[in-house]
């Protein structure tokens, strides 16, 4: 994945990894555990401002990034490299640790952010729009970026209204095994990303 090699921006791909590292799935797993009833004030207060927090970090992310790793002198391997490594800490975790047990979250007693980070937008979610907004340099693809990010999150915050009725209804298995088949392509994407990052240095 260099800027020379994908003339056309791959929206697709994109979207792709945007699902996997932050896309419902993950949300609804994270915020299920928010409180015990879908519909209280203060559950759906923490849903707003989580959504909000995220949609901040992400906007930012896209305008804000590729200036600093330009400033910083950053190169384009060396940002592939770390969202591969990011990527494949966040697979091995999927993989490897247990399940814990469920335990609900008070939304009285956490603050949004501690919901927001990791849990919705984990570092490689950081580091993916960053990766073709830098591929794909120019205010188009920023804003295209942008738009496709705020419309996953909306989606997530929807289902997040919804997502302890979502998972009584289907159970944890689904969720449990959509993380292990995208914690084995989250490995494999990430072992990629290394090694194009090599080839490139």
């Amino acid at each position: 994945m260099t800027p020379d090699a994908l003339p056309q921006m791959p929206w697709g791909q994109l979207f792709g990894l945007l699902f996997m590292t932050m896309g419902p799935i993950r949300a609804i797993a994270v915020y299920s555990r928010v409180g015990d009833d879908d519909s209280a004030p203060e559950v759906r207060k923490m849903a707003r401002h989580a959504a909000a927090l995220v949609a901040g970090a992400f906007v930012l992310a896209v305008v804000i990034g590729t200036g600093a790793l330009g400033a910083w002198g950053v190169s384009f391997p060396v940002l592939i490299g770390a969202g591969g490594v990011a990527l494949f800490a966040l697979s091995l975790q999927a993989l490897l640790a247990p399940p814990a047990p469920a335990r609900q979250i008070d939304p009285g007693q956490v603050e949004a952010a501690a919901i927001a980070f990791p849990g919705l937008f984990p570092p490689i979610a950081v580091v993916v729009p960053l990766i073709f907004a830098v591929a794909f340099p120019g205010i188009e693809t920023k804003l295209g970026i942008i738009a496709m990010g705020l419309g996953l999150i909306v989606v997530n915050w929807l289902l997040m209204l919804r997502s302890k009725a979502i998972l009584r209804a289907i159970g944890p298995v689904p969720l449990q095994l959509f993380g292990a088949v995208f914690g084995v392509l989250q490995l494999a994407l990430a072992l990629q990303f290394m090694r194009d990052a090599v080839a490139m240095l």
